[in-house]
């Protein structure tokens, strides 16, 4: 299975838990920068798309303006935490942690979806929005605590914006074509050698 791939305009990362495919919502697509919490049709097509293809989130809804404006204050939360995860200074991000965690009103359960079992995330299950906040904090606190905070990596590709769990150590992009840009990238700041003919004696 392929570590990441585009779906009618949604960038899907089946290995990467919830709170780094909501990062993802924001991605570089090798022309410009795709924000699909840009409206609340894109985000209802980002959700759509999503959980048909990793079950997440668990109930996809259309946000309100409201809604909407708050999933945008908490990606830029959960980027702010996991940068400072990879820089080494996690530490200084617990109280945005503990203040979203707290707010989320978290009650874990277990559900039953399709005959399968579901996590179920709040005290209010029937409120997606909610439901979707709580998991992606909970997801979030996993990426960056634990052994897993070691593995979070920022991709260094030119204008990509995306983080990834590095599940071996020889990964240093989120996919190929990261790599292929940023070999492609240094390659042109190489600067070349010419070899200037020798003068008259």
């Amino acid at each position: 299975m392929r570590t990441q791939y585009i779906r009618d305009g949604v960038l899907v990362r089946p290995f990467e838990v919830p709170a780094t495919n909501f990062l993802s919502s924001r991605y570089y697509n090798g022309r410009g920068i795709v924000d699909l919490l840009d409206s609340t049709e894109s985000a209802r097509r980002w959700m759509d798309v999503l959980r048909a293809e990793v079950d997440f989130p668990r109930v996809p809804f259309q946000p309100s303006e409201a809604q909407l404006a708050h999933l945008r204050d908490l990606r830029s939360t959960i980027e702010s935490v996991y940068l400072r995860t990879v820089d080494g200074t996690s530490a200084t991000a617990a109280p945005e942690l503990e203040q979203l965690l707290a707010g989320a009103a978290i009650a874990p359960s277990v559900g039953v979806h399709d005959g399968r079992l579901e996590a179920v995330w709040t005290i209010t299950p029937d409120d997606p929005h909610r439901e979707l906040v709580a998991q992606i904090g909970v997801t979030a606190l996993t990426a960056v605590s634990g052994h897993a905070a070691t593995l979070l990596s920022k991709c260094p590709a030119p204008r990509c914006v995306l983080y990834f769990t590095r599940h071996n150590s020889r990964q240093h992009w989120c996919s190929d074509a990261c790599g292929n840009r940023a070999r492609v990238a240094r390659a042109t700041k190489t600067p070349r050698v010419t070899m200037t003919p020798p003068g008259p004696e």
